[in-house]
């Protein structure tokens, strides 16, 4: 016969092998950075799921400080960050009159100014629960583009115009002209020239990131090697620990050696469909340079 306390045991080995069950394996960033890099090391890290009152900047090698957060500006979005358990929360609205051709989208960033930036460097960024919902009370959200991103703001020499660059996890459940698609996520790289635009990934990957009861964080990797002309980069998707996608690219826009970033990016933009706000809990957030004398 059991007692009590054997059975309070019992159930709880059997949460325990459950949740152990449904966890997704964590993305090894350490090793991701040291394969584009070679010796590595992290040089600004944000830890967004520590708990209470601890700081959640754990390394600053940069000399950065904490984030600074901004927003596109268009009236009537309502961008919001809180610190939530699970993360960084960060979301924003688009209203009735945005255009279809208009992004709307809030971020948190490193602060660019006054530091000095690797010529090659890894950003990373770890996201869960993306979540698109209807402004409209007691409706199911409406078709819209929206994505996770990684993106670096900075001026460009030739135009004069600041000038963004960067990957995005885009989620989407209609196409360009706006007619309903099979809803899907794919990796996308808008800002080089010319842009990249990925194919879906595969189902059961989509599947597990947006699971309502244990969805699977995903990761951002982009790989940036600059040069006196122009930059090279790698975009990469990971689900869990899985590989979803990854492209190689040019920037072809103005970023090279001589760059002085404004600041670094983690967003959640939109790009499509009216009366919804989106949102995403960022997890992490890195930055990782080549090791000293190497």
């Amino acid at each position: 016969m059991l007692t009590n306390s054997k059975i309070a045991l019992s159930v709880a080995l059997v949460l325990a092998t459950a949740s152990a069950a449904v966890a997704a394996p964590k993305l090894n960033t350490t090793q991701i950075a040291h394969d584009l890099l070679g010796p590595a090391q992290r040089v600004y890290y944000q830890d967004l799921t520590t708990h209470a009152n601890q700081p959640h900047l754990k390394i600053d090698k940069l000399g950065a400080g904490d984030f600074i957060f901004g927003d596109s500006g268009f009236p009537g979005s309502n961008p919001a960050h809180s610190y939530e358990e699970k993360g960084l929360l960060i979301s924003v609205e688009r209203p009735p009159n945005a255009n279809v051709n208009i992004g709307i989208g809030s971020w948190a960033a490193v602060n660019g100014q006054n530091i000095t930036v690797p010529q090659r460097f890894v950003l990373t960024g770890t996201f869960i629960e993306p979540k698109k919902v209807s402004l409209i009370p007691n409706r199911p959200p409406p078709l819209g583009i929206y994505a996770a991103a990684l993106a670096l703001s900075f001026r460009n020499t030739l135009t004069g115009a600041n000038t963004l660059s960067g990957a995005t996890s885009q989620f989407r459940d209609e196409d360009q002209s706006g007619a309903a698609r099979t809803p899907g996520q794919r990796l996308n790289v808008p800002f080089a020239v010319p842009p990249v635009f990925g194919n879906d990934i595969r189902a059961n990957l989509y599947n597990e990131v947006i699971d309502a009861q244990h969805p699977s964080p995903f990761t951002l990797v982009l790989h940036v090697e600059r040069s006196a002309s122009d930059s090279a980069g790698d975009a990469m998707l990971f689900v869990g620990d899985q590989l979803a996608d990854s492209v190689h690219f040019n920037f072809g826009n103005a970023l090279t050696a001589a760059t002085v970033f404004n600041n670094i990016q983690i967003q959640i933009n939109t790009a499509m469909g009216t009366n919804y706000r989106a949102s995403v809990y960022i997890t992490e957030f890195e930055v990782w340079a080549p090791a000293p004398n190497h």
